[in-house]
């Protein structure tokens, strides 16, 4: 009986406590994406089982990344997965993670030319091409490059790799392959080249949440990944996304 007690009012205590969050994220298969009416992926599978643990009702909405951070910013009771964790984002944000590290390298057409072994290679051999509102785009602008291109979209970007217009492209190793095949290519026409970036991602919920609902989802995590069903996220949808 004392147990049953104390579980009623464990349960008691997290509905009180339950919050109705806003969370917002954009297309990057396999991490969140669209199939069919659903939104699925590695990071909304996340987010679903830490509401479930938490008790919190949630909303998910897919936006464009830059201005799901912008709402971000000031809007209660919102946040954004799955996002980098930058010096520049850390102080706009509460964050809970990390969820998975992500990296991001440059990838060239498998026939054109052998592998190259620097960025600057690269910069002699040919155009790199990257959409210019991610952040690798800040980190090679940087480099000194001679032939760097900045686009609008990844598609874009895709597009004209597909045509063999571009001799480079860059794009993190677990959606390179969606993005091809959005193109009508098989994967094993990118070759991978030189990693270019490896950081950590996570779920930024703006400063006017509640603390305590975020510190909530942070040992919702903690658990998540203590007791293995992290993990067994990450493998449905993440073992096999990777290249070599």
């Amino acid at each position: 009986m004392k147990r049953i007690a104390a579980y009623l009012l464990s349960m008691l205590a997290q509905t009180a406590n339950a919050a109705d969050l806003q969370l917002l994220t954009d297309y990057h298969p396999p991490l969140h994406f669209q199939q069919g009416e659903q939104l699925v992926g590695f990071g909304v599978d996340i987010v679903r089982a830490l509401a479930k643990t938490t008790g919190d009702q949630i909303h998910l909405q897919q936006v464009p990344l830059l201005r799901a951070l912008r709402m971000a910013s000031d809007t209660p009771d919102t946040g954004v997965f799955t996002v980098l964790r930058t010096d520049e984002r850390d102080n706009r944000y509460q964050w809970v993670g990390p969820l998975i590290e992500v990296e991001t390298a440059l990838y060239a057409q498998d026939t054109r030319q052998p592998r190259v072994r620097s960025l600057h290679e690269a910069d002699r051999a040919g155009r790199i091409t990257v959409p210019r509102k991610w952040l690798v785009y800040s980190y090679l602008q940087k480099q000194d490059l001679n032939n760097l291109y900045g686009v609008e979209t990844p598609e874009q970007m895709m597009r004209l790799f597909s045509l063999g217009r571009t001799d480079f492209v860059v794009t993190d190793t677990l959606s390179f392959a969606s993005l091809a095949r959005e193109q009508g290519m098989e994967p094993g026409r990118l070759q991978y080249q030189i990693p270019l970036m490896k950081q950590d991602t996570y779920i930024a919920f703006s400063l006017q949440t509640d603390p305590r609902q975020v510190a909530r989802w942070q040992r919702a995590l903690d658990s998540l990944r203590a007791d293995g069903r992290l993990e067994q996220i990450r493998q449905r949808w993440l073992v096999g996304a990777l290249p070599r």
